[in-house]
């Protein structure tokens, strides 16, 4: 068997990781600084499939994920600050997997680009972004994806079209694929950059007098229903400010938990199984969660 590579890590916490603050340690971790470490982290993880089989996660911001209290037992390939480049070409942007989300828009923004004005604040990255079709206030990534470009397991690159992403709504058919995304192409369009400054700060505004960014969580916990809002479902149950340990239903918008201070996972899981069976009691709608929990 191969030696670990010396930027591989042996069981290192994450929950410092999450904007949720919880879970326990990965067994490996690797944050590659290039394409090509990033390839000799595959090989080193194919190298020991021969022996036990090792899961695999791609961790930007950790920003719609709540890791298992025992922690991961695969191998947490964490694409940051070295994955961050962002280059423009006329009405295209171009952004490394790493880049945070917020950062692409404030770039468009300041050089009067339009299209994602709307997604400022959401805390996660371009290449989760991109992988759960990120959206919010009537846009979504997949309305300005030109292309992906990414690895798969075996080190092979692929530039993946907007239609052979296969996107609907908080999904898309990357999640299916063995493949990481190391790098997004936007295809925005032009436009004032007054306008859309004063467009992005509206929705800023809107975030920190509607949503608890004072505590740690990991954004809408729950998709949208077909004609409805999960919010509002939750809410019309009487659920707000439910907790079970230290997680509880946010008493500032229902569609959010919020973590008190020392919530695990596991309280998390059950305070949403406990509104997933109140709000399909009381309005025969079952809820989706939208955020992802690894374990």
């Amino acid at each position: 068997m191969a030696s670990i590579p010396i930027f591989i890590q042996e069981n290192v916490a994450l929950r410092n990781l999450t904007s949720f603050k919880v879970g326990g340690a990965a067994r490996y971790f690797a944050e590659p600084t290039t394409i090509e470490e990033l390839r000799e982290i595959l090989a080193w993880r194919k190298e020991q499939n021969q022996k036990q089989e090792l899961p695999y996660f791609v961790l930007g911001r950790g920003s719609n994920l709540v890791i298992a209290d025992m922690g991961y037992p695969g191998l947490i390939i964490h694409l940051g600050k070295s994955f961050a480049k962002i280059s423009l070409e006329g009405e295209r942007m171009l952004c490394q997997a790493g880049t945070q989300l917020h950062t692409a828009v404030s770039t468009a923004v300041e050089v009067g680009l339009a299209g994602i004005e709307n997604l400022g604040g959401i805390p996660g990255t371009l290449g989760g972004g991109a992988f759960i079709n990120a959206g919010a206030y009537d846009q979504e990534l997949c309305q300005v994806i030109e292309s992906v470009r990414t690895i798969d397991i075996q080190g092979a690159e692929t530039i993946r079209t907007n239609a052979e992403c296969e996107f609907s709504y908080r999904h898309s058919g990357l999640m299916n694929r063995q493949e990481i995304i190391v790098e997004v192409t936007l295809h925005l369009r032009y436009d004032e950059p007054q306008r859309l400054r004063t467009q992005m700060n509206s929705i800023l505004l809107k975030r920190r007098e509607k949503q608890p960014l004072e505590l740690p969580n990991a954004g809408s916990m729950f998709k949208r229903p077909p004609g409805k809002f999960a919010g509002s479902l939750i809410e019309a149950s009487g659920l707000k400010g439910l907790r079970v340990g230290d997680a509880q239903i946010s008493e500032k918008h229902a569609n959010f938990v919020v973590n008190l201070g020392s919530a695990t996972s596991a309280d998390i899981w059950n305070l949403t199984e406990q509104v997933i069976h109140i709000v399909q009691r009381d309005h025969g709608v079952t809820l989706e969660r939208e955020v992802i929990f690894l374990q």
